[in-house]
């Protein structure tokens, strides 16, 4: 068993509080390598919080000697004597490590970990450019993913790449704490008026990104109100940490309180103060509906399966590894379809948003199976193991990504991808392309009925052409991302 492990976090490390479903998952995998009988020092960006650096808990210590932003997608973004600080006083941190864990790898200074090293990376996004630098830029020993989706996307892309291998990639599920993450009846979160009998409450606790859809869950209060004027509909939109000292986060709920106030349903918005841990399982309790109607990449999805572990269903946009949910109580619908009609400005698909409206409100969820199924699929404790072996050399059977030739060229739909005929979707253009014959063709391939001759949904271009694809579309496919060679 490794003693010394070094852990470096871009985002800040804050005492007594989670900023993301990132850290949550950060927090896990070090409080994991603790009890293993590690000692971790956590490198992070300083912040006037973090100020001095702090025990986490016994045998993790944060230290904030990063002088970087701290805030996403730019964290670099600094004067360059701050970099040369940073520099000076992490490496005798990677000196005295024996092995270096990056996570969510967005971390650039790799000349100052030393030779003969282990260096095991996280992603859990893969659109970030710091994420795809380093992905592209940089190699690791190992490489933890939270889902198949990441996985493939890695593999199509750094692992194709002429002369470049991804290395060994390794899917390790986002753990779901059960103990917290439960069903808490007739507890009001702080913050939090109390529930009437007329209330439907919505909740949207996701950070300040305007991808996460904040637009969209404006728009669907308003579309619940019209459709159940019976009900108080409230949406629960808790503020970040940052929104005291990030203009840009100010910013951004100011947006939302001019969107409410223009669409009429300010009166259904409530800020809340921005929870963590048994605070936020509260408010998954609480809530009826937990909403994820955005179209930013989601590498797992943690909110879903929380909201789920606390008996509260899911209504989600299909994007990401959103499309991969499998567990009842997840109400989907495609984003922005653009054969759907529009609801004032924003070209919402209101049929498949009220169907899952309707699904969502009136059909109750068994918590006992979807309990079952987190615990089989996504335990906590598994995470925490999965985790500890890939730090310390322990994972077997990890695929290397590197790049294979083939005799005959196949083609596959791209997994950033989703094809409704005649669209197709792509994740990293957040939105919908017009391909008619193309999408027509790969709609039937995603439904795994034209490619049974080649294998599942890999086709080749004699089998694309037979159904009225020509050489060239294949090729602007390919320019356009929407299909893959494999």
């Amino acid at each position: 068993m490794l003693e010394r492990v070094a852990v470096v976090s871009i985002a800040p490390i804050l005492p007594g509080v989670v900023h993301g479903g990132s850290q949550r998952i950060l927090d896990g995998v070090l409080r994991g390598l603790a009890d293993a009988g590690a000692e971790v020092r956590v490198i992070c960006s300083w912040r006037p919080e973090n100020d001095g650096g702090f025990e986490l808990g016994p045998g993790i210590k944060i230290e904030p000697l990063l002088r970087l932003t701290g805030y996403f997608p730019d964290p670099w973004e600094v004067p360059p004597y701050q970099i040369l600080q940073s520099s000076e006083a992490i490496a005798p941190v990677f000196e005295w490590a024996e092995t270096v864990y990056l996570h969510a790898d967005t971390f650039y200074l790799r000349n100052l970990i030393p030779e003969g090293r282990r260096v095991v990376r996280s992603f859990h996004d893969f659109h970030y450019e710091t994420a795809l630098i380093s992905a592209f830029g940089f190699d690791a020993d190992m490489t933890i993913v939270p889902s198949d989706y990441l996985k493939r996307c890695i593999d199509a892309t750094v692992g194709a790449a002429p002369r470049k291998s991804a290395g060994p990639v390794a899917v390790v599920p986002n753990g779901i704490d059960l103990q917290t993450y439960r069903p808490r009846p007739g507890v009001t979160p702080t913050g939090v008026r109390e529930r009437t009998e007329s209330d439907l409450v919505l909740l949207w606790p996701h950070r300040p990104d305007p991808r996460k859809g904040i637009a969209e869950a404006i728009e669907m209060t308003g579309e619940l109100a019209r459709m159940l004027p019976d009900r108080n509909v409230r949406l629960l939109i808790p503020r970040h940490v940052d929104a005291t000292s990030s203009t840009e986060t100010r910013e951004f709920y100011d947006n939302a309180i001019q969107l409410a106030t223009a669409r009429g349903v300010m009166n259904c918005l409530e800020f809340t103060p921005w929870w963590s841990g048994d605070e936020t399982a509260n408010a998954y309790s609480f809530a009826d509906v937990t909403l994820c109607p955005g179209n930013f990449i989601e590498s797992f999805g943690l909110v879903a399966y929380e909201s789920l572990a606390c008996g509260t269903p899911v209504i989600a946009a299909r994007v990401g590894a959103l499309r991969d949910i499998r567990i009842p109580g997840v109400y989907t619908f495609d984003w922005n379809l653009p054969d759907s009609a529009p609801i004032e400005s924003l070209s919402l698909n209101r049929e498949g948003i009220n169907s899952a409206l309707i699904g969502a409100i009136d059909n109750d969820i068994d918590t006992d199976v979807v309990r079952t199924i987190l615990k089989e699929n996504f335990s906590f404790e598994e995470m925490q193991r999965g985790y500890l072996t890939a730090i310390t050399g322990d994972m077997p059977g990890a695929a290397d990504s590197s790049s294979k030739s083939a005799s005959t060229a196949r083609y596959t739909i791209a997994p950033w991808c989703m094809a409704r005929s005649p669209w197709v979707y792509n994740d990293y253009e957040y939105r919908w392309t017009r391909s008619d014959k193309l999408a027509e063709f790969l709609t039937i391939g995603e439904h795994r009925v034209l490619c049974e001759r080649v294998g599942g949904r890999h086709f080749t271009l004699e089998v694309a052409m037979e159904f009225g694809v020509t050489p060239e579309q294949v090729k602007q496919g390919l320019q356009d991302g929407m299909i893959i060679r494999v």
